[in-house]
């Protein structure tokens, strides 16, 4: 693997953020809408206000709550679950020990190729979309990839979950939209996880425990409802910001960091003082405000370079986890944009956190296009094999076979052994990319994307049409169903 890792900030840097994280949970503190949390805060020597819900941290109390959990969880994921790196790195990036890749965002929009339009997904979408990802071996961890309209909100994640159980044998998570639908997604977890308790502490499957604040310097009613209910499963804990510099935060990258960090590190250190012996770590996924359009962009420098240094800060000075998701950028269809983009933010982020590889979201993580997962699939497999680096040893090297060939005037490398065995693992061998000669005198740049993306529209396809049905075991089919009944009799009267 290739070694190093580009620091964003010096030691001196992180002393004064740290310093400014704990000023501002100090002295303007957090809004709170969960009342648990509140009193927790209170018994520790906090000043609360409980009619604002708002709360003001000792610094003395954070740093005690924050230095119990050093170096305790050391999981590299991006925003969802699959953790791709089991370590933190000193002074490396994190990176994955074998190709993998992030499927399913849980979006809102199916973009259909080739008509271009944006459509809410049906059911079958949802069951297709959830078959692509199982049939795709870099992907480890199936996540649910849509929000499917078609069931009722009430209990939409639950019934997605079922299916999410019924056509993967890797699956990753759902959303939880409210704390009535815990016990139901806990209970389907556990299934999942076969009662393994370290893995329902540390890498539970189906449902998400990532707790959003709101930027700035809240966590509302919902993340501390959803977090309450949570917690009596044994689930880890992750506090997860968004900024928006020049929008919900400072526009600059320090002070939208220093935002950012007071929100988690004040969610970690509530629950911890209730519930210190959960795994805890932190997500941020920065954005800046447009001020042309008022639309929020993420694959900007000054973006990228606030999720890199709260990713540092976390890291170096608090022995967190604190991970990132490249997935998010503004294009809105397949095509040069989105592939601009997506390499920017993502070697980007590459070289200052972590190589987490997603595959398929457009339009801010609202749309899904399995057309662009066939091509980020393609171009990822590509920066993996960058990211892997050299490997010297006696079958890369093989001196015997350049004594061998020699000048080449018996023999060639193109027809040696070694070429024969290595070079699908060692080459770039692209599927949609055009790297034949030219042969014409004329090409226009709309026909080269159409037949790109075309390739890996009947790519998708294919895979899809050749998925067969997963054979699960009835008595397992009958203790989903169980939990799924139960749901609908409680959620939906």
């Amino acid at each position: 693997m290739l070694k190093g890792i580009i620091k964003v900030l010096s030691n001196s840097d992180l002393d004064v953020l740290h310093n400014s994280v704990l000023d501002v949970l100090e002295k303007t503190g957090l809004k709170i809408d969960g009342l648990f949390l509140l009193k927790a805060l209170q018994e520790a020597g906090c000043r609360v206000d409980f009619k604002k819900k708002q709360a003001w941290f000792k610094p003395e109390i954070v740093e005690k709550q924050i230095q119990k959990q050093k170096n305790r969880y050391k999981l590299v994921r991006s925003s969802l679950t699959y953790p791709f790196c089991k370590e933190l790195p000193d002074d490396d990036i994190a990176a994955p020990d074998n190709f993998c890749v992030d499927y399913g965002f849980n979006v809102v929009w199916f973009y259909d190729y080739p008509s271009g339009k944006y459509r809410n997904p049906t059911i079958q979408n949802q069951i297709d979309m959830i078959k692509l990802g199982d049939a795709l071996e870099p992907v480890k961890y199936v996540n649910i990839p849509f929000v499917c309209s078609e069931f009722d909100s009430r209990i939409e994640t639950i019934e997605s979950a079922r299916l999410l159980l019924l056509n993967t044998t890797k699956p990753g998570v759902v959303e939880v939209n409210n704390a009535p639908q815990v016990k139901y997604l806990a209970e389907l977890a556990y299934l999942a996880a076969e009662n393994d308790e370290v893995r329902i502490r540390k890498d539970p499957p189906v449902i998400t425990y990532v707790y959003c604040t709101t930027s700035p310097l809240k966590i509302d009613i919902r993340s501390c409802s959803v977090l309450e209910q949570s917690v009596k499963y044994s689930f880890p804990v992750c506090f997860a910001s968004m900024p928006i510099l020049g929008g919900t935060t400072p526009v600059t990258p320090a002070g939208s960091i220093i935002i950012a960090a007071a929100e988690i590190l004040g969610g970690i250190t509530a629950t911890s003082l209730i519930y210190p012996d959960l795994f805890y770590f932190g997500c941020s996924i920065s954005g800046e405000m447009d001020m042309k359009t008022t639309n929020i962009r993420f694959s900007t420098p000054a973006a990228i370079l606030t999720d890199a240094g709260l990713h540092q800060l976390f890291k170096y000075k608090y022995g967190i986890v604190l991970n990132v998701d490249p997935a998010y950028i503004e294009a809105k269809s397949p095509g040069i944009q989105a592939s601009m983009l997506k390499a920017f933010r993502q070697m980007a982020l590459g070289c200052t956190v972590s190589n987490s590889l997603p595959i398929g979201v457009l339009d801010n993580a609202s749309a899904f296009s399995p057309v662009q997962a066939m091509i980020d699939l393609e171009f990822n497999n590509g920066l993996y094999k960058f990211l892997r680096g050299i490997e010297v040893n006696k079958e890369t090297i093989n001196l015997e076979m350049i004594h061998e060939i020699g000048f080449s005037e018996k023999s060639n490398y193109l027809g040696s052994q070694q070429t024969l065995d290595l070079f699908k693992e060692v080459l770039w061998n692209t599927e949609f990319l055009d790297t034949s000669y030219r042969r014409k005198k004329s090409y226009r740049a709309e026909d080269m994307d159409s037949e790109m993306l075309d390739k890996a529209d009947k790519k998708c396809k294919a895979i899809i049409a050749g998925v067969k049905d997963l054979d699960i075991p009835g008595h397992f089919i009958k203790k989903i169903d169980k939990v799924i009944n139960s749901a609908r009799k409680e959620l939906l009267q």
